[in-house]
């Protein structure tokens, strides 16, 4: 968009941003959604420009794609219809009647890209037998019984569940400490504020700073998507579990920021090396701050916040723990010679798959089988979740109290996610 440098720029923005390197090593969807919804718009933007099909069948691939990889793709249609609805009012579409008929035809596309990525398995009954549980596809249900959706039934589902979880009273809201029944608005705008690095917030400011200094060509492909997607979050979809769920708004952000290598863009005006020096300036100082934290990402915040696993008591879930410190847990059992541990561990895989013998940590006083208590982040501020046991997950959400020991210095912290303490010798003995 603003030339070689800005592209080299907006990549190093990314390159070093903690959530990217943290779910580049994790199995999640959250980097796969951000790329196929980056190509989305962008593609489709390309085609309301050029009128080209070529760029159309570029869209429609991206577009199948992010309907497969997550439900944020839903948000794709109110996205594209503002990217077209922007160049056709600007009067930067090529050809306004077939843009709005290759935006039409993305309709079938996403129908028999679902159908297709899910083997045909299409539940043609009416909708009222469905066996939704959201409030939303309730009142779908209610009021449109006898629909019958070409949609597979699996997705569906997988919908209606994800639109339950940001009910409120289903999925716990932690924030500043407290642990909330009810998602709340502000959720994102803070954990941002204490999650983002320093260098990439000092280069948002300045960026912004420079709008009325610039000629933005690409307004509609960067910013309407992040504002649709934070308002998404903040308001309509709230689920209020982590900063992995605004993940795709980042390369927007990283691209929108590669322009301070082209600042100044207005003809006939100077000082282009001057903010191509601070812009790099703010990226190195960005790659510091994440190369600090290495090679815990996912529990990184800023300075200001505490630093990398200081800010668990602002923020956690997957914020902080995703069950990511068996392996910093075993070598750390390893060095200071701990056959075994109480363990209460948030995560989906048996402890002892990576060599650890553990007690599971249940709640009440732990017993004589081991002098050490490892809790995970997700336990220790009081969050709810069924745990993993030799046994099995347990049947109910587990909840301890671990308030007497928030005063006191853990012997370890495993992974930024995981605290070690010694229970005897050393006094504790609740």
């Amino acid at each position: 968009l603003h030339g070689a440098a800005a592209g080299v720029l907006a990549l190093g923005f990314y390159a070093f941003l903690p959530e990217a390197l943290a779910h580049a090593g994790l199995a999640t969807l959250d980097l796969a959604t951000a790329l196929t919804l980056l190509a989305s718009c962008y593609a489709f933007w390309m085609f309301a420009r050029s009128g080209r099909w070529g760029w159309w069948w570029g869209t429609a691939g991206a577009v199948a794609g992010a309907f497969l990889v997550r439900y944020t793709a839903l948000l794709l249609g109110p996205a594209l219809l503002g990217i077209a609805v922007f160049e056709v009012l600007r009067r930067r579409a090529r050809r306004p009647r077939r843009l709005w008929i290759g935006l039409l035809l993305l309709v079938p596309v996403v129908i028999v890209a679902l159908d297709a990525g899910y083997l045909g398995a299409v539940q043609w009954a009416p909708l009222r037998e469905w066996p939704l549980q959201s409030r939303s596809f309730q009142a779908l249900q209610g009021l449109l019984p006898s629909l019958r959706l070409p949609l597979p039934f699996s997705w569906v589902m997988g919908l209606d569940y994800q639109a339950r979880a940001g009910q409120a009273g289903i999925t716990p809201t932690y924030l500043l400490g407290r642990v909330l029944a009810h998602p709340v608005w502000y959720y994102f705008p803070l954990a941002f504020l204490f999650k983002w690095p320093l260098g990439f917030w000092g280069a948002l400011l300045v960026r912004a700073g420079r709008l009325r200094a610039t000629r933005e060509r690409s307004g509609a492909v960067l910013v309407l998507p992040v504002a649709l997607l934070l308002a998404s979050g903040m308001f309509f979809l709230p689920l209020d579990a982590g900063i992995r769920y605004m993940f795709p708004i980042m390369p927007f952000l990283c691209v929108w920021l590669g322009a301070l290598a082209a600042l100044p863009l207005v003809p006939g005006t100077r000082g282009r090396a001057t903010w191509r020096r601070i812009g790099v300036a703010l990226a190195v100082l960005q790659a510091v701050e994440c190369g600090l934290a290495a090679p815990w990402y996912l529990s990184f915040f800023n300075r200001l916040s505490g630093g990398p696993g200081g800010g668990y008591t602002l923020l956690n879930d997957s914020n902080v723990d995703w069950g990511q410190g068996l392996i910093a847990l075993r070598d750390e059992m390893t060095t200071r010679g701990i056959r075994r541990v109480h363990l209460a561990y948030h995560g989906t895989a048996d402890p002892a798959l990576y060599g650890i013998e553990y007690v599971p940590c249940l709640g009440g006083s732990p017993g004589r089988e081991s002098d050490w208590l490892a809790v995970s982040s997700y336990y220790f501020v009081g969050l709810p979740q069924t745990m993993m046991t030799p046994a099995g997950r347990t049947p109910e959400s587990v909840v301890m109290d671990f308030r007497a020991l928030w005063s006191v210095p853990p012997a370890a912290r495993p992974g930024d996610c995981m605290y070690l303490f010694r229970l005897r010798p050393g006094g504790m003995r609740r």
